[in-house]
């Protein structure tokens, strides 16, 4: 597993790496001036040490605990200048605040910082706060002239200060183009993001690198999929609600326009055997509405999961039978040809009932409402692969026929949504001689 070095890492190992190693050009570059015997002269070596003792100890100090040991510190250097700078790039004054240090640092300021500081007689020691880029850095600032460096005397050979003008010169072009790199991929992973084109919907980016701009371009990527994904479902959801509509429209039109012409009926002629029929029209079309809006009140439940299930260990075979039962007078009344071939034996489901009796109640309407001119309905169960299906058959014209009976599916749908809450394989064979549906579920 490759191990993907952190871009905040880099960018304050980049600034620590020029703090440390720019000021030493100065310091042996220019001969200090001659010192008061009065001034106290600290070491370097001393300063050093301590400063990095007390970067390792302030591991995981808060702000505050960061600057009240620098306080304290502060009090043991008068002459010097103590600031830390966070995670966040923010400096942290423990005296005065100095004008050359900027409150933010970024890399173009680091630089600036670091090319003045060339030109000054100044000693900087600077550690990573608890050896850990994420807590920032801290800085010990102070004038050459109170240290023993100020008593080093002057180099006359420059090879020494050649090469590191040399290596520091490297670590800023090199600092540079790293920088201008991931600008250029952050630029144009912003003109990706504006180029939205006709569907309102940006295109995908290429990943070259798997940094944190490659991680920032992959969920970039993952984020176009998810909305290419939720503009081609809110497509699809619009057509199918439209295709609702129109549908439940027909369904409601239907009936309404036959209780209409038979209200006129009852209407003229109230008490003779005509609207006595009309009357008998009326109310099983207003119950087919009335099953119209159960269905729709279901449906609608269903698809904002607010349908409540109660899944138990049911015997679907008795379940069958009861439901069959039930609708034997209205196949009798219909006159269809019934074909009953259920077992004695019990056939247990982990199921809802109630909803397992809507599933049947669904599938015997829809024999009722287009296979009429079969006149026939099997109902049976089937070894598959293992598996024991409950099978409902007719002798329709199959579910391509359009007739004025089919309506906006809602029933179907429900069917669809039920037998998948509750792991119920739900098969339909339909051809222009009838269909058949195959119910079917692993046996607890």
């Amino acid at each position: 597993m490759k191990i993907h070095h952190s871009l905040m890492s880099k960018y304050l190992l980049f600034i620590i790496a020029a703090l440390l190693v720019w000021p030493i050009v100065p310091a042996i570059y220019y001969l200090p001036q001659v010192l008061n015997e009065k001034l106290v002269l600290y070491d370097t070596k001393e300063i050093e040490k301590m400063w990095r003792m007390e970067a390792v100890e302030l591991e995981g100090a808060t702000v505050q605990q960061i600057s009240k040991r620098l306080k304290e510190i502060q009090k043991r250097y008068p002459e010097a200048d103590l600031f830390w700078v966070d995670e966040t790039g923010k400096t942290r004054f423990i005296k005065d605040r100095l004008k050359e240090i900027p409150n933010q640092w970024t890399f173009t300021e680091a630089v600036t910082f670091i090319e003045k500081q060339n030109h000054k007689d100044t000693y900087i020691s600077t550690f990573m706060i608890g050896n850990n880029p994420n807590q920032g850095f801290m800085v010990f600032y102070i004038p050459k002239s109170f240290t023993e460096l100020s008593m080093l005397p002057l180099y006359k050979d420059h090879s020494l200060v050649i090469v590191l003008l040399v290596a520091c010169g490297s670590l800023v072009l090199i600092s540079f183009l790293f920088f201008f790199n991931m600008l250029k991929r952050l630029i144009k992973l912003q003109v990706a993001m504006g180029d939205t084109g006709v569907t309102g919907i940006p295109d995908r980016v290429v990943i070259r690198n798997r940094d944190e701009i490659g991680m920032l371009e992959r969920a970039f990527n993952q984020m176009v999929s998810q909305l290419t994904l939720s503009r081609n479902r809110e497509l699809e959801e619009e057509r199918l609600r439209k295709q609702l509509i129109a549908n439940i429209s027909h369904d409601l039109r239907t009936p309404l326009t036959i209780i209409r012409q038979h209200a006129y009926s009852v209407q003229n002629n109230p008490s003779s055997p005509t609207g006595a029929k009309s009357m008998d029209v009326i109310v099983n079309k207003l119950e087919d509405v009335g099953k119209l809006m159960d269905n729709l009140l279901s449906y609608t439940l269903l698809t904002a999961g607010k349908y409540p299930i109660d899944i138990k260990n049911t015997d679907v075979i008795e379940e069958f039978r009861d439901a069959v039962a039930e609708w034997y007078p209205v196949f009798e009344k219909e006159g269809f040809e019934l074909d009953i071939d259920l077992p004695e034996t019990s056939l247990f489901w982990g199921i809802d009932p109630l909803w397992f009796r809507c599933i049947l109640d669904n599938l015997f309407q829809n024999v009722i409402r287009h296979t009429k001119s079969g006149r026939y309905i099997g109902i049976k169960t089937i070894d598959q692969d293992g598996v024991k299906f409950l099978v409902i058959t007719d002798k329709g014209l199959g579910m391509e026929h359009q007739s004025e009976e089919k309506g906006a599916g809602i029933g179907l749908a429900i069917i669809s949504l039920m037998t998948k809450e509750m792991d119920i394989t739900w098969n339909i064979s339909s051809t222009p001689n009838g269909t058949s549906h195959h119910l079917g579920k692993m046996e607890i």
